[in-house]
């Protein structure tokens, strides 16, 4: 009897792990995921009340010699396309480039490139980038996870992380607060030029029905 019984608890904590070892395990953190043919689609508002709607969308990414991937992101606005090029090496999202198909004279190579957000955040984690941009202009960046805070906006209630970061460029100051959340990404955004406010929040994404 003592045999049948070590015999079945055995078999049952088999059985046990083998359905641990199955089940699906979650993916490792990204709060800026970049899957070709995702979209976000986001609308901005300004302090006095004017709104727009913006889509950004992953149109491609190119595997590079150093067997990284650099993802083209387009940016669809009332104006024009807004071209951005990213990577992403273990535990960054770097920014490389950023055009206007529509005005070839309106294009620049991040120099150097540019450290745009730590992946996966960590609250109390910080970073500097200091360069250059559009037209030669220089531009200073220094920002940090204050936290994770629970954040709800119409395509939904999201626990995210918040990112503040502070911005000189061409000697003006600019605030921006970022709240990103993992697997989706940006969820809201905060602007602070000192005369033109404003605050953008995710309306809708293409795989919001996978989460």
């Amino acid at each position: 009897m003592t045999n049948f019984r070590t015999i079945t608890t055995i078999l049952l904590m088999s059985l046990a792990l083998l359905a641990v070892a199955q089940k699906p395990q979650p993916p490792p953190p990204d709060y800026f995921p970049l899957r070709v043919g995702d979209w976000w689609k986001y609308r901005s508002t300004t302090a006095d009340g004017k709104q727009s709607e913006f889509t950004i969308k992953v149109l491609n990414d190119e595997k590079q010699a150093d067997g990284g991937n650099r993802y083209l992101v387009e940016t669809l606005t009332t104006f024009q396309p807004i071209h951005d090029w990213y990577s992403k090496p273990s535990g960054w999202v770097l920014m490389h480039r950023i055009a206007y198909p529509k005005n070839e004279a309106l294009k620049a190579d991040y120099q150097p490139v540019k450290q745009y957000l730590k992946n996966p955040l960590s609250v109390g984690s910080s970073w500097e980038w200091k360069g250059k941009g559009m037209m030669g202009v220089d531009i200073e960046e220094s920002s940090q996870v204050t936290g994770s805070e629970v954040v709800e906006v119409p395509a939904g209630k999201f626990q995210a992380m918040k990112v503040e970061t502070k911005v000189i460029q061409g000697g003006t100051p600019v605030t921006k607060i970022y709240w990103f959340a993992n697997w989706v990404g940006m969820v809201k955004s905060m602007t602070d030029t000192g005369s033109v406010k404003s605050t953008t929040e995710l309306l809708d994404y293409s795989f919001k029905k996978n989460r």
